[in-house]
């Protein structure tokens, strides 16, 4: 059990709060000696039932001296009804609000043991990363140095086959852009010619009509001029349908030729992208496999504890990060263990004093509201 320091009230040893007051207790090792229990004294004399007993064999008999009190009588007294119901409500309480408390400060613990953590694995990456930079040797990281050279090897020519990716999909984007360009300005051309040619056409078609009409206005037939005249207009629609038909066969195969530039130019493209994403993909392994290494080379760094002035800041800030893991492990093992220690028989009594008072006061207002 557990004095509170403000009002003296014992509360179990798992409450962060007292149940009678509701102030934060002080924690276990802090905890206040409880004072101790004096027997109950007589009334109209200050000694206690050891030494009035002792008077009374020693001394002469008195009529008018008191007798000694039964066991009965020292019995210490039961609480009053109202006094435990008072007290297991605030039993309620105080466990509800230590849970949440709880709660809350397991979720700041884990989340710092979590960043510790990160920054701990941080610190064998940097770790490391000294050893390689400063080309510090030891027979014991020679084999880890060397796959971290050749891991780097990798790395470098992976980069440079991205980068030749890269400039190749630009390239060929750029060369099938300019394809399918003039691909299109050819196609228009045609179309813009065939137009041409449809308007000559019309043109021709309403001249013709128009020399038709002629010999009957003028009442004057013209056969010889009228027959060469249409014979040069046939010669001329023929050979204009003809030269349509040619550019619309023309525009047909170059509308043909765009279609296929542009599948092409979207099949390479895809190709190229799909090859430079295999060239990421295997850079971004390469970089984690690398990491990897590296935090192996600082941990085996830090058990060696190799003697290097590049290294002491490394090692003094792991293990402040790991003392302070450990640490938060213990708070979160204690905040566990303090879970299971419920007195399940005055928690059952508050929460039944806490409902019949609920009930009791629906009970009176629904009364007053009717």
């Amino acid at each position: 059990m557990r004095s509170c320091a403000h009002c003296g009230h014992a509360n179990a040893d798992h409450l962060p709060y007292c149940a009678a007051c509701g102030r934060r207790l002080r924690g276990p090792g802090l905890a206040e000696t409880p004072a101790p229990q004096l027997a109950p004294r007589l009334a109209g004399g200050d000694a206690g039932p050891s030494g009035f007993a002792a008077t009374v064999a020693l001394g002469p008999t008195r009529p008018g001296a008191l007798s000694a009190p039964s066991p009965t009588e020292l019995t210490p007294a039961l609480p009053p009804l109202w006094a435990r119901a008072r007290d297991s409500v605030g039993y309620v309480f105080a466990t509800v609000r230590g849970r949440i408390d709880a709660e809350e400060q397991r979720r700041q613990l884990t989340s710092e043991r979590d960043g510790a953590r990160r920054m701990a694995e941080s610190t064998l990456v940097e770790l490391g990363h000294a050893v390689l930079v400063q080309a510090i040797e030891s027979p014991r990281l020679r084999e880890l140095t060397e796959a971290a050279s050749r891991l780097k090897k990798r790395r470098e020519a992976v980069a440079v086959d991205l980068a030749a990716a890269e400039k190749f999909q630009a390239a060929e984007d750029l060369r099938l852009g300019l394809l399918e360009a003039s691909i299109e300005n050819e196609c228009k051309a045609y179309e813009q010619s065939v137009a041409e040619v449809e308007q000559t056409l019309a043109r021709n078609a309403s001249e013709r009509q128009t020399a038709e009409a002629m010999p009957q206005e003028g009442g004057t037939p013209g056969p010889a001029a009228s027959a060469s005249e249409k014979l040069k207009l046939n010669e001329q629609q023929r050979a204009l349908r003809e030269r349509a038909a040619a550019l619309r066969a023309s525009s047909m195969a170059a509308r043909a030729r765009l279609e296929q530039a542009v599948a092409t130019r979207r099949q390479s493209a895809a190709a190229v992208a799909a090859s430079v994403a295999g060239h990421t993909r295997e850079r971004a392994a390469i970089e984690e496999e690398s990491r990897l290494l590296t935090a192996r080379i600082g941990a085996r760094a830090l058990e060696l504890r190799l003697p290097s002035p590049h290294l002491l800041p490394g090692y003094e800030r792991y293990d402040r990060l790991q003392e302070t893991i450990r640490m938060q492990d213990s708070e979160l093992a204690r905040l566990e263990q303090a879970k299971g220690g419920l007195d399940r028989r005055k928690l059952t009594a508050g929460l039944a004093v806490i409902s019949a008072s609920v009930g009791a006061l629906i009970t009176a207002l629904w009364a007053l509201l009717r």
